[in-house]
């Protein structure tokens, strides 16, 4: 089970916010604080170049990833529908 998770928001901006967590069952780390991602309109194809360079995606499961992917997804056809998004 992934120990990751993602927050995804459409910003009144139309720009899509992902937040990314990362637990790990450290004593250490009782503070967890998100790498936030904001992809503006003019760069929203460009999502898939910035996640990969996160080497902390690769611990997430393909189905996280997938899953992940579906949600940026539905954002962006939100945005181009001017709908509201909703996470699944």
């Amino acid at each position: 089970m992934d120990n990751n998770y993602f927050i995804l928001h459409v910003a009144k901006t139309k720009s899509i916010e992902i937040h990314y967590f990362s637990h790990t069952n450290s004593v250490s780390s009782s503070l967890y604080y998100p790498i936030c991602f904001l992809i503006s309109p003019i760069y929203i194809s460009k999502i898939n170049s910035l996640l990969s360079i996160l080497s902390k995606l690769s611990q997430c499961s393909t189905s996280h990833k997938l899953y992940l992917g579906k949600e940026i997804y539905k954002a962006q056809i939100a945005i181009n529908l001017n709908q509201l998004y909703i996470q699944d």
